[in-house]
């Protein structure tokens, strides 16, 4: 995942280094909790200290340095540490220029994927009408909005209501909750399945699902090849990834 519109900030490090420390830790002062390796403050990309104010989330991301490499003098691969590229993602780019991303993400709802419904195959029209419709209702209801729906891929412009009630409910988020939304979004294609999936409505594997149910039905019609499914297969473990690190704020 790169950066966004795709979520996360690309680590200016080769893919792989060495491993140059023992011990992690994570201490607690008053500016919040920060991750030490050996002696050495945990920093960013662009030099600023990770800091997180969420004990559980300054542990998990102590247990991913902790797993990098078995052992002092080993290699391993930025791509391992997720919520860390996730928290420099928050550090780096939302908190210094929030309303940057609530805009970038404001053109996601008119092209909202669960208000594109296909004509056929007949498969695909039935797995919407019975997997995205309760969620899709249950969105409308949330948000106290009336999404427009075409049949095909002719633009949809969704009324002003329905922006500005979507533009209030990023507004209120927390600046960690917004990251979650710059990172899921690029991966699900769905403001209502993001939402649903912050607000607990859907699992990560619900959300997997709705969102790659064309692809889904494509391949039982024709069958899957290797790299389709690895490329699946990495997508899904990323929103894992991104919820995980959801549970982690509470």
């Amino acid at each position: 995942m790169d950066l966004f519109l795709n979520g996360l900030i690309e680590m200016k490090k080769p893919s792989k280094i060495r491993r140059f420390w023992n011990k992690v830790s994570f201490i607690e002062d008053e500016e919040g909790y920060k991750i030490y390796l050996d002696k050495n403050l945990l920093k960013l990309p662009q030099k600023n200290i990770l800091v997180v104010s969420q004990k559980k989330l300054a542990q998990k991301i102590a247990e991913e340095w902790s797993n990098a490499g078995d052992k002092k003098g080993d290699y391993f691969s930025f791509e391992t540490l997720s919520l860390t590229r996730i928290v420099s993602t928050l550090l780096e780019k939302i908190k210094p220029n929030r309303q940057y991303y609530i805009d970038a993400l404001m053109p996601y709802i008119n092209g909202e994927l669960l208000c594109y419904r296909a004509e056929k195959p007949k498969q695909l029209v039935e797995q919407q009408n019975l997997k995205w419709q309760p969620i899709f209702q249950w969105a409308e209801q949330f948000l106290t909005v009336q999404f427009k729906v075409t049949q095909g891929i002719m633009p949809i412009v969704q009324d002003s209501s329905t922006l500005d009630r979507i533009q209030l409910y990023l507004n209120n988020l927390s600046d960690e909750e917004l990251t979650f939304f710059a990172v899921i979004m690029p991966l699900l294609g769905s403001m209502i399945l993001s939402i649903a999936l912050k607000e607990k409505k859907i699992s990560v594997d619900d959300a997997f699902a709705f969102a790659y149910l064309d692809e889904e039905i494509q391949t039982k019609i024709w069958g899957y090849d290797s790299e389709q499914e690895q490329r699946l297969l990495n997508i899904r473990q990323e929103i894992k990834e991104c919820n995980d690190y959801l549970n982690y704020l509470h």
